[in-house]
């Protein structure tokens, strides 16, 4: 019924996607918004292009549109080929811990992984891991579950003992602690370190921790192959993150030298292509990020100790003294892969890989 009804579901949908973003594309691009929502629906039908990509994918460049088949999107992926290959939770078979962020530090300091440490964990609206006082450093908050950066807050240390949050407000020691009880009083919350970046990278932030978003999968040989990269950097002061789906930038890297691309945001009818950071005008594109073989080590190495998973997107912090994990994601977003590069991911090795491990897993498929 889905499928019958998919044009039609596909125009209204253009047609939103049309009134929010048509206007503005006419006068940026010159292209008509009739033609626009002719190309939403016919990329929608031919290809089941959800048409909110046709803006993010730029698919209104005839390169583009050729390429538009080999293409994966959201409801591929996370809805149906990763759901497909997530290990399944039994009696007596716990997989690795990697949705809970407190689970994921415990078993990466197991395993001897570099991580960012946890200083404190509030439950409940009170701290249950049995310390006493936050550290006299720069603060980082986030959810124990969590994704996009939802909820994390950066805190600044400054004089006398106060914080200085990424928006300006300024709270002592004591209102800082009861703002993580009130916090964790709807779900737990973990307290780390805020990290500063390399030396090398320092300019390509406006303050917050830049990471790299890296995937790998399960190759034919029983390895873990690192397919993609992008790295995303903050685009604004105030923000105290650098996800990409809260408005920061990211730029493609090229796996096997760490090399990055130019940077871009989402994917907007006003989206542009950045040289140089947009916020502190940072030369980016060709930009060698440090410590890549290092990088990737790491998050091999992590991989095969989280190996009940076939795929995993690692976020990885660069640091003075080396690389270190900050997450791993199951189900990875492919928009940041797709986007930075501005290409399909269906048909290289992330493709490749990702229809050998389903036709392992399921071969009757």
């Amino acid at each position: 019924m889905l499928i019958a009804l998919w044009p039609f579901i596909a125009a209204v949908r253009g047609w939103k996607q049309l009134r929010l973003r048509g206007a503005t594309f006419h006068r940026l691009t010159g292209i008509s918004q009739r033609r626009q929502f002719a190309d939403m629906v016919r990329l929608a039908v031919h290809h089941r292009v959800p048409p909110i990509y046709y803006y993010r994918y730029e698919l209104h460049r005839p390169e583009q549109q050729k390429r538009a088949a080999d293409y994966l999107w959201r409801y591929q992926t996370k809805e149906i080929a990763y759901r497909l290959l997530y290990p399944t939770e039994t009696d007596t078979f716990v997989p690795a811990p990697l949705k809970d962020k407190l689970g994921l530090a415990r078993y990466c300091e197991m395993h001897g992984l570099r991580h960012v440490p946890t200083l404190a964990v509030f439950e409940d609206g009170r701290r249950v891991d049995g310390g006493e006082r936050l550290p006299p450093d720069d603060l980082f908050l986030k959810p124990v579950v969590g994704k996009g950066g939802g909820g994390a807050e950066r805190w600044h240390r400054i004089n006398h003992g106060r914080y200085r949050n990424t928006k300006g407000q300024e709270v002592d020691g004591t209102a800082l602690v009861a703002r993580i009880e009130e916090l964790s009083r709807k779900e737990p919350y973990l307290v780390q370190p805020a990290l500063t970046n390399h030396a090398a990278l320092s300019n390509l932030s406006a303050g917050a921790l830049c990471t790299a978003r890296i995937v790998t999968l399960r190759s034919e040989t029983g390895w873990y192959e690192a397919t993609n990269a992008a790295f995303r950097m903050p685009s604004s002061a105030t923000s105290a993150v650098d996800n990409f789906h809260a408005g920061g930038v990211a730029s493609a890297v090229d796996i096997r030298t760490g090399a990055l691309g130019p940077a871009s945001d989402l994917g907007t009818e006003r989206s542009r292509w950045h040289e140089q950071h947009p916020f502190t005008h940072a030369p980016v594109a060709g930009r060698q990020l440090p410590m890549w073989r290092e990088v990737i080590e790491l998050v091999q190495n992590a991989h095969r100790a989280f190996n009940d998973y076939v795929l995993i997107g690692w976020d990885v912090a660069f640091l003075d003294d080396g690389p270190a994990l900050v997450e791993g994601n199951r189900g990875p977003d492919i928009d940041i892969l797709q986007r930075t590069s501005r290409g399909p991911i269906g048909n290289d090795r992330f493709g490749e890989l990702l229809a050998y491990n389903l036709e392992r897993r399921w071969p009757l498929l």
